[in-house]
């Protein structure tokens, strides 16, 4: 290859790797901002989606393969550390001693340590990848995570027969605007400010659903509001608005939303078999097995539930004996 030859082939590679780390994105993200233009056009609310915002959008969504790499790293990282709690455990014994106590102690006792350790585990994981994809591609990718359900959910106002697929997406930017004074990083997670804005965030999530309430009984009305609160909520956060993601016009007599019950139900619902598998890791078999797991699952349901875990451990078991 000649002189000449190299340099174009550097200058070309070059010229990529400038159009893979900086804006725009992609044709996926300018097609993601244009379907959520059209829904606006669409409901006449007068609208427009600012430069701000698609510039954001596009230019966060080329860090998502960065950030798709980090996961798979942090997941290996977490079963690495995984493995060596599990080295911990066999080397110390600390189950086998547990054994000389009464069966009942002794479940409590070992359920604690492997929901420890896949606890840990888990934890290790999600700050592995928070932290990895912070440190490569800055906060773009948390934009990304909080702004594409906004506006797939706008998106999904165009037209009636997006309706149906409006709940899911709804849920989606609920959990993006309860997760919005987190991923924007201007705000401290240990400062005072976080609870004012934890409890404006439970207001407009209730916002939401209040206007989704109204697609029974008045649904183009419905749609319009919708779109028009999604874009502000989108607008407010890229302008780092976040105790103003809606006017307060739109949240007078609002009380707070701060039900999670989903989450924690699914929570519940994977802690038996992640019990069941870590205890395996350690030896436990048989019997044991089955006693150190029914109470890790205790353990879970007061964690989660407090007064209400045992109709809730009740409830994922008959989910369990309904299945196949």
């Amino acid at each position: 290859m000649s002189g000449t030859e190299a340099a174009s082939v550097r200058q070309r590679l070059g010229h990529w790797w400038r159009l893979a780390t900086t804006a725009p994105g992609g044709p996926a993200a300018r097609k993601l901002t244009n379907r959520a233009q059209g829904a606006l056009d669409a409901v006449a609310s007068g609208r427009r989606i600012s430069t701000v915002l698609r510039t954001e959008v596009r230019s966060a969504h080329a860090m998502l393969p960065v950030f798709n790499f980090s996961v798979f790293a942090s997941a290996l990282v977490a079963l690495a550390v995984f493995g060596l709690e599990v080295k911990v455990v066999k080397r110390t014994h600390v189950i086998e001693q547990l054994l000389a106590l009464q069966s009942t102690i002794f479940a409590m006792l070992a359920a604690s340590i492997l929901y420890s350790m896949y606890f840990v585990a888990a934890r290790v994981a999600v700050w592995c990848a928070h932290e990895a994809a912070k440190a490569l591609t800055g906060s773009k990718w948390n934009h990304y995570r909080t702004l594409e359900p906004l506006l797939e959910a706008l998106a999904a106002c165009e037209s009636p027969d997006r309706v149906g697929d409006l709940p899911r997406l709804l849920r989606g930017s609920e959990r993006a605007v309860r997760r919005a004074r987190l991923r924007r990083g201007t705000v401290p997670r240990r400062s005072h400010r976080q609870a004012a804005l934890k409890e404006h965030a439970g207001k407009v999530v209730a916002a939401l659903r209040t206007a989704e309430a109204s697609l029974d009984t008045y649904p183009e009305l419905a749609r319009c509001d919708l779109a028009a609160k999604l874009h502000s909520i989108a607008e407010a956060y890229v302008e780092g608005r976040l105790g103003a993601l809606l006017p307060e016009s739109d949240l007078e007599g609002v009380k707070p939303s701060t039900e999670f019950e989903t989450l924690r139900l699914a929570v519940l619902a994977v802690t038996p078999p992640a019990l069941a598998w870590t205890a395996e890791s350690v030896g436990l078999t048989g019997g044991v097995q089955v006693q150190t797991v029914g109470a890790g699952v205790l353990i879970s349901a007061v964690v989660l539930f407090g007064r209400r875990a045992a109709d809730k451990v009740q409830q994922i078991r008959s989910l369990n004996k309904d299945g196949p």
